[in-house]
């Protein structure tokens, strides 16, 4: 009997411990502030663009606002990919037997590419943020997203949106 209280007590002790020594309690209980939170704006932007367009049209330092639909998420990083809103998802195009439509697997990989930028919240040294997108504010796959930030673009010519503000519905 003693040793199932001692048992008892030094789980509790341990518990604690971990608790009060910062330990990482995420989904064991309610959820914080998201470092996210500061560029999430609730309302709507106007005079947005098209990826296309801000790929083939948009310098490097432009600031933009910029729509289309979410492709994929970088897990644990403030990075996704956008694509164009008039590029047909597989679930839009009666692609059957299609467990990922946001992936586009019915359209050739290069009109894809040629149809994607890439959206990122950046720290103070030009990092992505340590936290990911999906599922915060509802985010998912193939959802509209306007994005408010500055155009970025590297020899190969990938396009990347440095974001200051975004909102979805």
């Amino acid at each position: 009997m003693l040793s199932k209280a001692n048992t008892s007590l030094s789980t509790l002790l341990v518990t604690l411990l971990l608790v009060s020594c910062g330990a990482d309690t995420k989904g064991a209980g309610t959820k914080g502030p998201s470092q996210l939170d500061p560029f999430w704006s609730t309302t709507a932007f106007s005079g947005a663009r098209q990826v296309l367009d801000i790929r083939n049209n948009a310098a490097k330092d432009d600031n933009v606002v910029v729509t289309g639909r979410v492709r994929e998420f970088v897990e644990n990083r403030s990075v996704f990919t956008l694509t164009d809103v008039t590029l047909k998802a597989c679930n839009d195009e009666d692609c059957e037997n299609c467990p990922t439509p946001w992936d586009y697997c019915c359209i050739e990989p290069e009109v894809v590419a040629s149809n994607t930028i890439t959206i990122e919240i950046q720290d103070d040294n030009g990092r992505p943020l340590g936290e990911g997108f999906k599922g915060f504010k509802g985010l998912n796959h193939l959802q509209a997203v306007t994005v408010s930030g500055t155009v970025s673009k590297d020899d190969a010519g990938n396009v990347t949106v440095r974001a200051s503000s975004l909102h979805w519905n």
